[in-house]
């Protein structure tokens, strides 16, 4: 071997004799390696005859090399996304952050409590006395109003306070309704969904639910108690009226475009109920940005359950599953605290102590005076925490904001 084939070897290695890349060196002389093998050409003519044929080859290698490189790479995994996370309402907003921090412990415990509208002339003054989150009107309230005074009730609630409350009612069909029951406001009650669907479909069902959250809207509410999306074939079951009565991916597509008839409404739907099992279409309602949702009162046993002491509305375990597993960011309501239904599990002023810290937002509670003191002696106390407080608060002052209600 002769002094050229070894000069060539080492080039093509492309290494130092001390194994660091050529490419961050100078030689002795302070030349760079372009200059050191230019200089190796004009003085060994041998070699630059071998280097001008290998030359074509490394090219070549190098573009074969590039392509298959990209070619044979493994494309970068996505991150795992749960297909219900998100939604339009992501928890919380800056904005809704800014608020609650300026807010006092008593305004953020009333946010958390919607309460039966009384008509008795003493909702306006709880509303700014208490700070309350909202109310809810029943069927004796439109059966003693018209449609041409309930906006104006409506009207003076919203501008009694600067975070202003939602103003719902319960209103899906048949012998569940508040409003279309009476004859002033519609001719008939609107029908239950699993009869309107035997009659024409998944569209006639969204048909009427289009003429109901236009009715709701220009009466002044802004909230329903709906839509029921549980999945229940079996006339056996109590809920099955309520419910559309159809197989899964039938009820996944009813809710579906009734979540998207409710953001184009402006009215804002509370999806019932979890149960923790049976759950595509509720789970549904929450990937297309639901923003508050209701869990059952039933008691979840069997080995797959996340907890089976506490009905699931009053259990921690299964809010935090809803949360943390279902990546569920929005309120969760729950429905009249002074039921006999808690009775077994919570009483007298623990009840909504009870539900704060199963992990609910929003109370409904008929007693609000003493449920909204029971909360606030809690926080003094220590039994409840601030920080779910401020949660609570944050987040509903979020689907406020989303909803116009704060200025």
């Amino acid at each position: 071997m002769d002094k050229d084939d070894i000069n060539i070897k080492n080039i093509e290695s492309n290494d130092s004799p001390d194994g660091d890349k050529m490419d961050h060196e100078e030689d002795a002389h302070g030349r760079n390696p372009a200059e050191v093998l230019s200089d190796m050409m004009h003085q060994h003519p041998k070699a630059k005859s071998q280097i001008l044929r290998i030359l074509p080859i490394l090219a070549l290698a190098i573009v074969i090399g590039t392509s298959a490189y990209f070619i044979f790479k493994e494309p970068a995994k996505p991150e795992p996304v749960n297909p219900y996370r998100g939604g339009v309402v992501i928890g919380t907003c800056e904005r809704a952050v800014e608020i609650v921090a300026e807010m006092t412990l008593e305004e953020k415990v009333g946010q958390m409590f919607l309460t039966p509208y009384r008509g008795d002339g003493s909702d306006l003054e709880a509303l700014t006395k208490y700070h309350l989150g909202g109310f809810l009107y029943t069927g004796e309230f439109f059966g003693n109003t018209n449609p041409e005074n309930a906006p104006y009730v409506f009207r003076d609630m919203r501008e009694a306070s600067q975070i202003r409350p939602f103003q719902a009612v319960a209103e899906e069909g048949g012998a569940f309704v508040a409003v279309s029951k009476w004859p002033a406001f519609r001719n008939e009650p609107f029908k239950l969904p699993r009869a309107l669907y035997d009659e024409g479909g998944i569209e006639a069902v969204i048909t009427q639910e289009d003429e109901k959250l236009i009715m709701l809207k220009n009466l002044g509410l802004n909230m329903n108690f709906g839509p029921i999306t549980n999945i229940v074939t079996s006339p056996a079951v109590s809920i099955y009226e309520q419910t559309l009565g159809q197989e899964a991916e039938i009820t996944k597509e009813y809710i579906r475009q009734l979540a998207l008839l409710y953001d184009e409404c402006g009215v804002s739907s509370v999806l019932k109920y979890y149960t923790g099992s049976n759950t595509e279409a509720f789970m549904m309602g929450c990937y297309m940005g639901a923003p508050a949702v209701m869990m059952a009162n039933s008691l979840v046993t069997g080995q797959d359950s996340v907890d089976q002491t506490m009905p699931l509305s009053l259990s921690r375990p299964w809010h935090d599953y809803l949360r943390e597993e279902l990546g569920f960011n929005g309120v969760i309501v729950i429905s009249d605290i002074m039921s006999p239904v808690f009775d077994e599990y919570a009483s007298g002023k623990a009840k909504s102590v009870t539900a704060v810290n199963a992990g609910n937002n929003m109370i409904w509670a008929t007693d609000y005076e003493n449920e909204i003191a029971a909360v606030i002696e809690a926080v003094n106390n220590g039994t409840v925490k601030m920080e779910d407080i401020d949660d609570s608060a944050t987040r509903i002052i979020t689907w406020k904001i989303r909803y116009g209600l704060v200025e």
